[in-house]
């Protein structure tokens, strides 16, 4: 996919969970991040071909919301816009999507996002619509239920993080030690990036009513190891997975600018990266962190790199279980996995995230002059996804 590269990405910052952005809607971070991404570029919104918009808690959010954030953006409303959802793996499918769209010819610019407010994800009750003569009503949250909960396994997510840590915990060391060190760290790191104005370049602001959203929220750098020891497991009473060592609640939105190379040359404008490949891999529902090393993998021996090869490693932090396992697997040094912190730290927007952190490896790499680095997640379900990139 030599051809294809990413000429500018922008999200907005990360809000926490009833945090800065509870009052903004998910349809509009996305219109956020799609107008904030389209100022920085020099085609119009005409010239570009199609549009993908991820979004995984769709309850209530009303009839296709790709199509409502393209709609209420500076796009044209004969835009083309698809709206896709594949749990955490949303965004970055966007961005395979509008690469192969790119590759196949039928575009020469295609927009890869996702926007997800956790925030304002509603309550539903099952069954209602056939009503209830006596009894009690269960109802449900559609943030659980349509982002965080494996229907065929019918557990939370964070269980299987711990199913991870019962087979590999042998092997590589997944102890709630290395969990709660490495999620301080990620503390560290983002809230340090912050302060330096490291993500300043690749944010665009969100305005409430009361203020401009400009930084993240969520890093705790005060935090310690003993403020972190003192939590109870959140799954098992025995576990190792915590909230503290697992991707917080929270809210965002992204986008991408993909194009044909030679089309992006023609327009003036000037790549940040281009995307080598990208690849899928999906296992039993009950192993999908085992598929983010196997997704790794993949795409290295594909491609002929090896892990020294990648400079920088953007790999989404569900589960610190699951980071610490990647790492240890494949040796990849801690100075190379999330250097600016991930999501344990900002925050995991289901259907958001691969297009916020795809930016920001993509102006990480620019800024610290690097050659490969490689982007993506688990996908709820037993998948994963990831794409390489060279600058």
């Amino acid at each position: 996919m030599s051809d294809v590269v990413l000429v500018e990405g922008a999200r907005t910052p990360h809000g926490t969970l009833l945090g800065a952005l509870a009052d903004v809607s998910a349809v509009e971070l996305g219109r956020t991040a799609l107008d904030g991404l389209l100022d920085r570029v020099s085609i119009a919104g005409s010239e570009v071909d199609w549009v993908a918009m991820g979004n995984a808690i769709q309850a209530g959010i009303g009839q296709a919301p790709g199509r409502q954030a393209v709609v209420e953006s500076d796009l044209p409303n004969s835009t083309p816009v698809t709206t896709v959802n594949e749990a955490s793996g949303t965004s970055v499918r966007t961005i395979a999507l509008a690469a192969d769209r790119i590759a196949a010819g039928r575009a020469d610019f295609a927009v890869a996002g996702g926007f997800e407010s956790m925030t304002n994800a509603p309550w539903v009750v099952p069954d209602y619509r056939k009503g209830r003569r006596h009894g009690d009503v269960t109802i449900k949250d559609s943030m659980i239920l349509d982002s965080l909960w494996d229907v065929n396994l019918d557990v939370h997510m964070g269980e299987i993080a711990e199913r991870l840590v019962d087979r590999k915990g042998d092997q590589y060391d997944l102890s709630r030690e290395a969990q709660d060190q490495y999620a301080l760290e990620s503390h560290r790191r983002a809230a340090e990036s912050i302060e330096s104005g490291r993500f300043d370049p690749e944010i665009v602001a969100v305005g409430t009513d009361d203020e401009l959203i400009e930084h993240d929220e969520g890093p705790r750098p005060e935090s310690t190891m003993e403020d972190l020891e003192r939590l109870d497991p959140s799954f098992r009473k025995d576990g190792t997975v915590t909230p503290a060592n697992a991707s917080k609640l929270s809210d965002g939105a992204g986008a991408a600018l993909l194009a044909d190379r030679e089309a992006a040359e023609a327009a003036g404008l000037t790549p940040m990266l281009e995307l080598v490949d990208y690849r899928v891999v999906y296992r039993a529902p009950d192993e999908f962190n085992e598929a983010v090393g196997d997704v790794v993998e993949l795409l290295l021996e594909s491609n002929d790199l090896a892990v020294e090869d990648v400079d920088h490693f953007q790999i989404n932090e569900a589960f610190a279980a699951q980071t610490v396992y990647v790492m240890e697997r494949f040796g990849i040094p801690r100075d190379r996995m999330n250097p600016d912190g991930g999501a344990i730290a900002f925050g995991h927007p289901i259907g958001a995230s691969g297009a916020m952190i795809t930016p920001s490896l993509a102006y990480a790499m620019e800024a610290d002059d690097l050659s490969y680095g490689l982007s993506g997640m688990s996908i709820g379900g037993g998948g994963a996804i990831m794409s390489l990139w060279h600058r």
